[in-house]
């Protein structure tokens, strides 16, 4: 793809980034809509963390609770599950758990999120915008493959951060859910094809058939809605965790090897150092947090709610490196 050719994506682009920031602000509009029950689970029903002063604590739920049903639905059951609107604040629901062998009946009741809950939401809206924004930026004002790539990459990955509206019909709860997961898997993946471009002169379009196999199943699961058994869920964790990790090592392992066979003097004229800072402080607390997903699901890591903060450096870097780059862009 010629820099001619990249500059034929300028409006299509441009026009795709325009609809998914305006479809995270009106998701952003809904964060005061949302309630907080204030427990995490290790993806297969068991909590790993109940959030202090939460209706979850005030309830009596526990970490080490395995959760047998949500308000007479039974956790198993996804397809029941999907089709419950989300709580409202001051609405309550019974959780059945099971506790060193016996079954607890707990009410809790829904409340607004805590200030930090509600800062660490509008962060991630913050760290999704710069992530459009700075990678669109680096494309318009230099339309080369490797920026169209990495606009291309921004756009979908921001997906990760920023949601939409809430929709009150299951099915488009269900369609939006499904596509946005696709759409951050080939995000991800562009990231890794942007370094193969930008550093080995060539674009292997193979990487993304992880990252489809990733979204198919995830869509499998939100459109088919299986049981969701222990078998099921334990899979699910492992096979999304190690694609996604896949994809982090490798782009991290491309842009360390590039910087190690670049002399110190084309590092800067490349923008390498840029790409190495943005690379090692964004990347790595976020790989820490998948494989320890993957590894240790029940292992909740100190501060690991805020791990996602540092990717907004991602962008930041890697957009000031294309611009800073001053050799030949393919």
């Amino acid at each position: 793809m010629s820099k001619r050719n990249a500059g034929n994506y300028k409006t299509p682009l441009t026009l795709f980034a325009l609809a998914v920031a305006v479809y995270g602000i009106l998701g952003w509009m809904d964060v005061a809509n949302y309630a907080q029950g204030g427990w995490n689970t290790d993806g297969n029903n068991t909590v790993t963390e109940v959030l202090p002063g939460s209706p979850a604590e005030a309830a009596g739920l526990a970490v080490g609770d395995y959760i047998l049903s949500l308000d007479g639905i039974a956790t198993t059951d996804a397809r029941s599950l999907s089709r419950r609107a989300r709580p409202a604040v001051g609405e309550t629901w019974e959780f059945v758990v099971e506790r060193d062998g016996d079954t607890h009946s707990l009410d809790v009741t829904f409340a607004e999120p805590v200030m930090e809950r509600k800062l660490i939401a509008h962060a991630g809206f913050f760290v999704g915008y710069c992530f459009i924004v700075f990678t669109l930026l680096a494309f318009l004002k230099r339309q080369t493959d490797s920026t169209l790539i990495l606009a291309i990459a921004g756009t979908l990955c921001s997906l990760a951060f920023i949601t939409g509206p809430y929709f009150a019909t299951h099915t488009l709860r269900s369609v939006d859910n499904a596509v946005s997961t696709l759409l951050v898997f080939l995000g991800i993946a562009s990231i890794l094809n942007f370094v193969l471009l930008h550093f080995r002169s060539g674009s292997n379009r193979g990487i993304y058939i992880p990252a489809l196999a990733a979204g198919a199943f995830i869509g499998y699961r939100i459109l088919a809605t299986p049981e969701a058994t222990t078998a099921l869920n334990t899979f699910g964790n492992i096979f999304i965790g190690l694609i996604v990790a896949s994809y982090l090592v490798v782009s991290l392992m491309c842009v360390v090897r590039a910087y190690r066979s670049t002399s110190p003097k084309d590092r800067a004229s490349q923008g390498l150092n840029l790409m190495m800072i943005g690379a090692l402080i964004g990347l790595l607390p976020a790989l820490t947090a998948v494989l320890s997903g993957v590894v240790a699901p029940r292992v909740v890591l100190p501060g690991q709610s805020f791990y996602f903060l540092s990717l907004v450096f991602l962008p930041l870097t890697w957009s000031l490196a294309m611009l800073k780059a001053s050799a030949p862009e393919r």
